[in-house]
């Protein structure tokens, strides 16, 4: 679409869809899913409401001035407790021996209140003051520096103001609740909208991938093959100094589903097309190719066999979902699974041997496999004894191999091997 567009074309006409087709309905169908006023509404409303500024520095949720009446006033309340903790700790202190004066102070802790503070006796570890008789203090607890009490003003405090830092944070959170209803009211419409963006944004991260890396356009067919040449792993070749490309050519079983076409000269309009079973229209020159429905690997460990396995697995799955792919060109057959045995993952929940997870990965992927699956193997058979092992994966394999027309493409790789 944006190609079309930045030739200053639709894109559409004379391909049999016409305006239906082209770039400019491709755009109206994605903003008839945005609604703009909607979404100017709702962003409107967040920023009345949060500050973001203040949020950032105090790592919550904060309202702005304006929003609540009694937010506001319990806000220049605390904001002007420092003014009035000092009035009350003069006010304290002219009870205090004159001497002690200078070690009183009066605190605010969210949660606990209001707190007379003296200096602790260095003998006694109690403080220095606890009051007189007529106005004992209660000792709260003691910190390395300071003792902490509740005494006659500190409760009066308590009582008036309450958990005033508290007291905000709960009335801000029941602003932000309601705002948060206000937008979901609008839930469908911003999940439609976030459903769009993030396609967008993977398709976006696929164009650039490709770009970037060199990655090139398969040719996706409904043949039964996967031809490969100068793949490559799309995360192996960046960690490395060099990266050897492979190519890879397997053909699966041809089945009966579809009808095997000759070769035909193509006509002054391309190749004629002939109907498939389902009604859609295929290329006459098509038909199934030769080659093994299998490829073992055998080799020292680090040589790079899994790389190669999961690489082609990579290839077959991008190719399917859009994607270029790390090759220099690169056919693949249409493929319903792909199926692997490639790691082992053990756990303490499941009471099973490692090798009985691998017996249960390759059962699996045997009962599901199709001519049109993939089945990646690595390494079966090495959890137990060698010779039962390499039995194992023989019998596997020798199986695989004799499905004849419903055979699938198989990748395997093995230290099982003779000379």
């Amino acid at each position: 679409m944006m190609v079309n567009l930045r030739k200053g074309i639709s894109g559409g006409s004379g391909k049999g869809g016409g305006i239906a087709r082209g770039a400019w309905s491709s755009i109206c169908q994605i903003l008839d899913k945005f609604e703009g006023y909607h979404f100017v509404q709702i962003g409107k409303r967040i920023t009345e409401v949060v500050d973001f500024e203040e949020s950032t520095q105090q790592h919550r949720t904060v309202v702005k001035t304006g929003v609540d009446e009694e937010l506001d006033n319990m806000k220049r309340t605390y904001d002007g407790i420092d003014n009035l903790l000092s009035k009350v700790a003069r006010h304290i202190a002219e009870g205090v021996p004159a001497d002690l004066r200078s070690d009183l102070n009066v605190i605010y802790f969210p949660q606990i209140g209001f707190l007379v503070a003296m200096m602790p006796d260095e003998e006694t570890g109690c403080a220095v003051y606890e009051g007189d008789i007529a106005d004992p203090w209660e000792r709260m607890f003691t910190t390395g520096n300071c003792v902490y009490y509740k005494n006659k003003e500190v409760s009066e405090m308590d009582a008036h103001f309450g958990d005033i830092y508290g007291l905000i944070c709960d009335k801000e959170i029941e602003i932000v609740h309601e705002l948060a209803q206000t937008v979901l009211e609008h839930e469908e419409l911003l999940t439609s909208a976030s459903d769009i963006c993030g396609e967008l944004d993977s398709l976006l991260a696929l164009a650039q991938g490709a770009k970037t890396y060199h990655f090139a356009r398969p040719r996706m067919t409904q043949e039964n093959v996967i031809d490969i040449k100068g793949g490559r792993h799309p995360l192996q070749e960046l960690t490395v100094p060099s990266y050897v490309p492979n190519g890879t050519h397997l053909v699966g079983g041809a089945g009966d589903d579809f009808p095997k076409f000759s070769e035909e000269p193509s006509g002054a309009d391309g190749p004629s097309q002939r109907p498939y079973p389902d009604g859609s229209q295929g290329s006459a020159t098509q038909q199934n190719e030769n080659g093994p429905s299998m490829l073992l690997l055998t080799g020292p460990n680090y040589s790079g066999k899994s790389v190669y396995l999961k690489q082609v697995a990579l290839i077959v799955f991008m190719a399917h979902i859009g994607s270029f792919v790390p090759a220099d060109s690169a056919k693949i057959g249409l493929t319903d699974k792909i199926l692997t045995r490639i790691a082992t993952r053990e756990t303490v929940s499941r009471i099973q041997s490692a090798f009985m997870i691998d017996l249960q990965q390759v059962s699996l992927a045997l009962s599901l496999a199709t001519r049109r699956s993939l089945l990646i193997i690595d390494e079966f058979g090495k959890g137990t004894e060698s010779a039962d092992g390499a039995g194992l994966a023989c019998g596997v394999l020798e199986h695989l191999l004799n499905l004849g027309i419903e055979s699938p493409k198989v990748l395997g790789a093995t230290h099982f091997h003779g000379e």
